[in-house]
């Protein structure tokens, strides 16, 4: 993962944070007599959680951790993962080359988005029996130029500019290779 490699330490410490900030939004709630929202929230952090244990379902485990870790990594991200995985993704040999892929498309989207703002990144991962999908859909950015690497047996790139977004879909076949 490189240079922006992050340590145990930091990892805990992004979780504390995150965790805190949860539990004091859910404080808040309660002590205003906001049980609907204090419930909407609770919902809303069970059904993330639920997102990020399907997603170890992957079978890659590099790109899982990338994406789980993407908002602290990278903070001026704000990704909301949806996840659907029927099966293992059974090519190991793919794994580095995604984590390889998604840090330039990131470091792409940085160096053309405002520092200070945030970034919503849609993140859809969908696995089937025969095929995987990993899509990326950046809020408020358009006319980004993406380096798409040529396709392959392993990975096909597509990339489709919209007004305010770009997604970007990493896909492969599986089973016949």
């Amino acid at each position: 993962m490189g240079k922006n490699e992050l340590k145990i330490s930091e990892i805990m410490k992004f979780s504390r944070h995150d965790h805190m900030n949860d539990m004091q939004l859910l404080l808040m709630y309660l002590d205003m007599g906001k049980y609907q929202e204090a419930k909407e929230c609770i919902l809303e952090k069970t059904s993330e959680m639920q997102q990020f244990a399907m997603l170890q379902r992957l079978g890659l485990p590099k790109t899982e951790e990338w994406l789980m870790m993407l908002d602290w990594k990278y903070p001026v991200f704000n990704s909301r993962l949806c996840c659907d995985i029927a099966s293992e993704v059974t090519l190991p040999r793919i794994d580095a080359m995604l984590v390889g892929y998604l840090e330039s498309l990131v470091k792409t989207v940085m160096s053309s988005i405002d520092q200070y703002a945030e970034c919503t990144v849609m993140i859809n991962v969908v696995i089937t029996a025969l095929t995987w999908s990993i899509q990326l859909s950046f809020s408020d950015i358009q006319g980004v130029s993406f380096h798409a690497a040529e396709d392959s047996d392993l990975l096909t790139i597509e990339i489709l500019n919209e007004s305010e977004q770009c997604t970007v879909i990493l896909s492969g076949k599986l089973g016949g290779l």
